[in-house]
């Protein structure tokens, strides 16, 4: 399968606008992905502010064949950054390995910070 991509996760919230720039560059790439809402997936989110330590939206985490994250894009900011380096395909591609997650991280405070909702204290 040529130039076959990866599947792609990312984590948003509605009507956050760096969350609609990333998916717009990914639909311009034709990169098909899982949209997760942090407010109607509280839990799986909960899961990656812990594992990533992280607190705001987009997150955006490219797997493996078999789902395992292989590589997590902190932002809107830095998945722009690595599409203008020419980085950001090469990590899609299927034919590109690599083991460990690779956390690519902004210098930017630009995100929409995660808002915990009243039932995040329950």
């Amino acid at each position: 399968m040529k130039n076959a991509k990866r599947k792609v996760v990312i984590y948003i919230k509605q009507y956050c606008p760096f969350c609609k720039r990333a998916k717009e560059l990914l639909d311009e790439k034709g990169v098909k992905y899982e949209e997760i809402d942090v407010f109607k997936n509280s839990d799986l989110f909960s899961d990656i502010k812990l594992k990533y330590n992280v607190r705001t939206v987009p997150q955006i985490f490219i797997a493996d064949k078999n789902g395992n994250y292989v590589h997590h894009i902190a932002g809107c900011d830095k998945l722009m950054d690595l599409e203008r380096e020419g980085k950001l395909d090469d990590m899609l591609s299927t034919n590109y390995d690599k083991t460990d997650v690779t956390t690519y991280t902004s210098n930017s405070d630009e995100y929409e910070e995660y808002v915990a909702s009243h039932d995040d204290f329950m």
